[in-house]
């Protein structure tokens, strides 16, 4: 017998689905009742039931966002209730989730049809948030530490980007060719193919972008000591002008799909400007950062009887890649190779600044095995491990002669490298759960990861939650769950440098999150979504100007509230709005010095209205506000400024010949947004774009 939450799900996943795909209504029900099981798997695997699931989950529709002028990933998570953005010296941008470590990363997971894509160098993924959303069929996006997926711990969340290699029957994606034109000469062109027979799948995306963005960067670091020293002052060579924020990737990425087994491969090459200098200093336009991730992933999942078996396993290349001028003209310096191996100190004048070149390639081997077990009635259960291997596997640095201050690299990646060569770590997570159906209308998900590493170990982050259905419009979850976020390489293994200083003792951050949410649904499509959060985060990883070493020396309890609502005011139009609130202190030390949270805003307020005047013209509108932002201590700077900023769109849809031109303006006013910088570096705060337009043409085929 079929329980009312099944029901309930497999008609949300329909409904959801006939609009997308412009499916019969007649057929669709008709393949409903032919093909329940199915349809199953395709509510299951698309989350589209997500109301019911046991997370805090926002889901956006790649069409959707379109539809609304969005241009890539990092757009659309900006529409996500609790996060904000923010970013670094070298533009490492990456989603915070609920104002948790705001100038760390690896707080979140990413990823691209279910292979984990963070980079091994950051823990993060600023590669991967310039992916055009007309690649993207749907984002999911988890809010909380209970996101946990095949063994991996994400700390404040996971987001996982679905491409359009999802191709259900009934549900089949369409060949596509995109063209887009910009402000700042951004370029883009793209296509999406599938070629299927009745056992075999190949599907390709493929697309390449660029752009020449310059933004005002104010006076670099050498403005506030960076790099001056008792006797040496450097401060009258600080330079201010444009940051070279260029950009210029390709992205082919393939999956195959022969009866039980597959195959996930992407060939991801990203190359961008040098920023705001990896030492603070303004780099050279033509300076540049390469971070190109490559992945292959083997596959197979087997269905037998009550058994489900999953086994993965893959490998993955990620490189930091930097070759630039760090130092400006005449700079005085200390003769760090003669200090270290003769024990002396003689001042050096680089006459024509200090050039370097620095690169880390990392490869990581994954496996993981999972069975999962349906034959007790009310219980699936799921378990399994997932082994990985990460090590540095070539390394490079090379600077302008310390001893004679000449502009020409010389080869110190023996006598002071700037990276542990040697670099790797093995970690392997073993993961129970049991998802428990009691009745109707209460179900139960409980279990663990259990995680070692060769260094320090994660230990046990258990998990339980509860959804509670009232009756079919009213839902009710609570969750309890512990993470952890192991230590970047970067916060490990980074050598000789005066900005940063790795260290292999660290503790992995940990966090216990107590989450309730309700939801109430009007209808299947319209509904409106609150959530309260306490968040317990212990040993969080910093450092700073005054301490470029990193250490395990913050504490932050976070609490706050979201609420989400997603429906109608007519049948012509479309509308979205959340508004989330955040407030917590820091405890930063062993003397019992805190604060309220730096580089967070309190208040987050966002939406988008879509108007379909006809069935082909539509106009949309996006409005989001980031409240300001306390500085950390010891910053005398005024807080952050907030801001308010409005997007338009206008999309024409051409049924008969299936193509879609859409004109956005970005920031129509015109507003100042920056993301903050760190303390004693970059007085000014990161600009980012004024006001832009942007063209995409879509063609499907």
């Amino acid at each position: 017998m079929q329980n009312r939450l099944f029901n309930t799900a497999i008609l949300l996943s329909s409904l959801t689905y006939s609009c997308v795909a412009d499916t019969d209504v007649d057929g669709l029900a008709e393949s409903i009742t032919n093909q329940m099981e199915h349809f199953n798997k395709v509510a299951t695997t698309t989350k589209q039931n997500e109301h019911y699931q046991p997370y805090i989950i926002s889901v956006f529709e790649g069409k959707e966002l379109e539809k609304l002028g969005i241009s890539n990933l990092k757009e659309a998570l900006s529409l996500v209730p609790g996060v904000d953005m923010a970013t670094d010296n070298v533009n490492t941008q990456t989603p915070i989730f609920r104002g948790s470590n705001p100038l760390s990363y690896g707080q979140s997971k990413l990823f691209i049809d279910g292979v984990l894509v963070n980079n091994v160098f950051f823990d993060a993924y600023p590669e991967y948030l310039s992916f055009p959303i007309e690649m993207i069929k749907r984002i999911e996006v988890t809010r909380g530490s209970g996101s946990k997926t095949d063994g991996v711990n994400a700390y404040a969340g996971s987001i996982h980007v679905i491409t359009y290699a999802e191709d259900f029957e009934g549900f089949e994606s369409s060949d596509k060719m995109v063209l887009k034109y910009g402000s700042y000469d951004y370029r883009m062109g793209g296509f999406i193919k599938t070629y299927k027979t009745e056992d075999f799948k190949i599907f390709v995306d493929f697309f390449t972008q660029e752009d020449n963005k310059k933004l005002p960067a104010g006076f670099d670091g050498l403005s506030q000591g960076v790099l001056s020293m008792p006797g040496i002052d450097n401060r009258a060579l600080s330079r201010s002008g444009d940051a070279p924020l260029w950009l210029k990737e390709y992205s082919l990425g393939a999956n195959l799909e022969y009866k039980d087994f597959s195959i996930k491969a992407r060939v991801h090459e990203h190359k961008k400007g040098s920023a705001y200098g990896i030492n603070l200093a303004l780099p050279q336009e033509s300076d540049r950062v390469k971070l190109p991730n490559y992945y292959l992933e083997l596959g197979y999942n087997k269905e037998i009887g009550n058994y489900d078996i999953e086994v993965k396993g893959g490998v993955k290349y990620d490189t930091f890649d930097s070759k630039s001028k760090l130092l400006p003209d005449g700079l005085t310096f200390i003769d760090m190779y003669q200090y270290d191996t003769l024990g002396t100190i003689s001042p050096v004048v680089f006459t024509n600044g200090i050039y370097g070149e620095h690169l880390a390639k990392q490869r990581t081997l994954y496996q993981s095995s999972y069975l999962k077990y349906n034959g007790i009635y009310g219980h699936r259960l799921t378990a399994g491990y997932r082994f990985v291997k990460e090590e540095t596997i070539e390394m490079t640095s090379k600077l302008s002669n310390w001893s004679t201050g000449l502009p020409e690299p010389y080869d110190y990646t023996q006598t002071y490298p700037f990276f542990d060569a040697d670099a790797k770590r093995n970690a392997v997570t073993f993961s129970l759960q049991d998802e428990f159906l009691l009745n109707d209308g209460l179900s139960f998900i409980y279990g663990f990861n259990y995680e070692q590493t060769s260094y320090e170990d994660a230990g046990l982050d258990p998990r339980i939650s509860m959804v509670y259905q009232f009756n079919s419009d009213n839902i009710f979850k609570t969750i309890y769950s512990s993470s952890h976020r192991n230590s970047s390489w970067q916060e490990m293994f980074t050598k000789n440098n005066h900005a940063r200083v790795g260290g292999t003792n660290l503790e992995p951050e940990k966090v216990d999150a107590f989450e309730v949410a309700y939801i109430k649904k009007f209808s299947s499509d319209t509904y409106l979504q609150t959530n309260l959060f306490y968040l317990l985060n212990k040993d969080q990883i910093h450092n700073s100007s005054a301490n470029p070493q990193y250490e395990n020396v913050v504490d932050t309890d976070i609490y706050g509230f979201e609420v989400e609502y997603k429906g109608y005011i007519s049948s012509a139009d479309q509308l979205y709005l959340n508004y989330s609130f955040v407030k917590g202190r820091s405890e930063i030390g062993d003397d019992g010095t805190s604060q309220s949270l730096p580089n967070v805003a309190n208040h987050l307020i966002k939406g988008y209205y879509i108007y379909n005047i006809n069935s082909r013209l539509s106009l949309s509108g996006i409005t989001k506000y980031v409240g300001s932002k306390e500085r950390a201590l010891g910053d005398v700077r005024e807080d952050a400024e907030d801001y308010l900023t409005v997007d338009a769109a206008l999309q024409y849809r051409d049924k008969k010949h299936d193509y879609k031109v859409t004109l956005s303006l970005k920031n129509i006013f015109d507003t100042d947004v920056a993301y903050p910088s760190s303390p004693k570096t970059y007085y000014e705060d990161y600009a980012q774009e004024n006001r832009s337009f942007l063209i995409a043409l879509a063609k499907e085929f």
